[in-house]
Formats: structure tokens, sequence, C-alpha cells
């Protein structure tokens, strides 16, 4: 079974803490894109949400996973995160493979500042994808985390 992460999970350090997974590498999820559309008080701000949007594109890590016992349990499926499939290409050798992954439920209708913790997770995480979707989510999350312009 094979789960795409996108968040705090492509950490490998961290979603150990809930399953086994093997890496099998960086892939892309067709039109989506990454936000943070929820709320997490464990997290203590926004947390990491795909977003359907054509054209666009979410990179993350390729799994391979026993079960999803400990990632729904993880992920609060099916009532905060919801399990879907969902179809990856690797980036280094653009083969398709089907996989699971989460999105939330009941997204806010703007992106949630993360606590700084959590994005260092994301970012650590991160490393194996491509310099210009670092870059991206990198910028989005320093973004929400300065706050809006106009309380300047």
């Amino acid at each position: 079974m094979y789960y795409f992460a996108y968040g705090s999970c492509m950490n490998v350090k961290d979603i150990k803490r809930t399953v086994y997974a093997r890496p099998i590498g960086a892939a892309v999820l067709k039109d989506y894109r990454f936000g943070y559309r929820a709320y997490s008080k464990s997290r203590k701000g926004g947390v990491a949400d795909i977003i359907p949007d054509p054209g666009n594109e979410v990179e993350g890590i390729l799994f391979e996973v026993p079960d999803f016992k400990g990632l729904d349990n993880r992920e609060g499926h099916p009532h905060f995160y919801e399990r879907i499939e969902t179809e990856v290409q690797l980036l280094d050798t653009k083969e398709w493979i089907e996989a699971k992954t989460y999105s939330v439920v009941e997204k806010s209708d703007a992106d949630i500042a993360p606590f700084s913790y959590y994005s260092g997770l994301i970012f650590e995480g991160a490393k194996e994808l491509t310099q210009e979707y670092q870059q991206k989510i990198r910028a989005l999350t320093e973004k929400l985390q300065k706050g809006p312009e106009s309380y300047e």
C-alpha cells in the first residue's frame, strides 16, 4: 500500500512516530495546491492540506506502508482528515502510482498560519523535493506567519 505525504509526514522521523513507512521517493500530485486549511489544537496552528486546483501541483514523498490504521488515527480520519484515493507521479522515474493521501474535511476559506515547529517538520521533510517547490511552500508559510500587512 502506498501513502503520499505532503505535510509533516514527509519528515521520516515524524512519520515513524505513527507507523512504519518505507520511503519510495519524491512524487507529485497533479491538479491540487498546497495550503494550511485547518486549525489543529495539538499542532498549535494551521495544518497542511491539499486543495483541488486544476493545473497546479503538490510535491511530496511517497511511502510504502503496511496499513493505514496508525495514519488514520494520527490524521483524525474520517472526521478531521479524510483518506482519499489518488494517483501520483514519481519525480525521478515519471512512473504513475496509485496511492492514498489525506485531505481536510472541513476546509477554512483561507490559509491559517502554522506554528513554527510544525512548519519546520515540513521544511525538513521537503528537502527531497525540487528547490522551486521548497521555495514556494516556504514563501507561503512565511507570509502567513508574518500576518496581514494591514497590521503594520
